[in-house]
């Protein structure tokens, strides 16, 4: 267990970042940023990166606001959707309290209800999704939601998002992509490196860091590490017998 207990402390920075959302949240408003908070990653990230601004992922995963969900919402709703309005509602969740626009899509029906009424709490852009992913009429509807979603910031934010700034978004997006997708490959190790839910653990506390640069530093250092220390003989411990044993000697 040598190798967990090595980068552990990794896996605490991530979760340390979440643990102090609203220092963190302050701290980039005082920067006079914008931020902008999602729901899905349809949302492309690039185009409010593209002006400097910071998204942050506004799913709520607790039931502790569920009842004030409820008031409003109908109660057979799903928990993510009430969850998530009840901690925009009373202004619980600090990411949502320090968003300047929400950015939602019209991945369900009960979603669509959602941002209707969230709308009477901040500013609420909703972008249609076509039901079709393969025809020219999707692909053409899906540009033009884009079109309109950066002709929204550019207004919300008096600002102008250049096609330079664009590309130096996508890139540094599918730097930050291609740095979490190799951290998350360690999960194909057999024997592992790392459990399943210590990987979750960094993927979901990246999601809380503004510096995407420091971001794809510290993942890049700790996928290092783990290899590194892999390849050294350090690995998680195993059971005596797996599952797929057990199933051949009884068979």
């Amino acid at each position: 267990m040598e190798l967990k207990k090595s980068y552990l402390k990794f896996s605490k920075n991530f979760l340390k970042q979440e643990e102090m959302d609203l220092i963190a949240a302050k701290a980039f408003k005082e920067q006079n940023k914008p931020m902008v908070g999602t729901f899905c990653t349809f949302m492309p990230q690039e185009l409010p990166l593209a002006m400097g601004a910071a998204t942050v992922s506004l799913c709520a995963t607790s039931d502790e606001t569920v009842g004030d969900a409820e008031k409003d919402l109908p109660r057979n709703l799903c928990p993510l959707i009430k969850s998530s309005y009840g901690f925009g509602k009373t202004d619980k969740c600090p990411y949502f309290y320090f968003s300047d626009l929400v950015v939602g899509e019209t991945t369900c029906d009960g979603k669509k209800k959602m941002f209707e009424l969230m709308g009477e709490y901040k500013p609420v852009h909703v972008m249609q999704l076509p039901n079709n992913p393969t025809t020219k009429e999707a692909h053409d509807m899906w540009k033009a939601e884009i079109i309109r979603l950066k002709e929204s910031l550019e207004t919300q934010f008096e600002t102008t998002i250049t096609e330079e700034n664009i590309k130096k978004a996508i890139n540094l997006k599918n730097r930050e992509r291609q740095t979490l997708k190799d951290f998350y490959s360690l999960g194909k190790l057999n024997p592992p490196a790392i459990s399943g839910g210590d990987l979750l653990k960094v993927l979901y506390g990246s999601t809380f860091k503004f510096d995407r640069e420091e971001t794809i530093k510290e993942v890049s250092a700790l996928t290092d590490k783990v290899m590194k220390e892999y390849e050294a003989g350090k690995k998680l411990e195993q059971n005596r017998e797996s599952s797929s044993q057990d199933v051949l000697s009884v068979a």
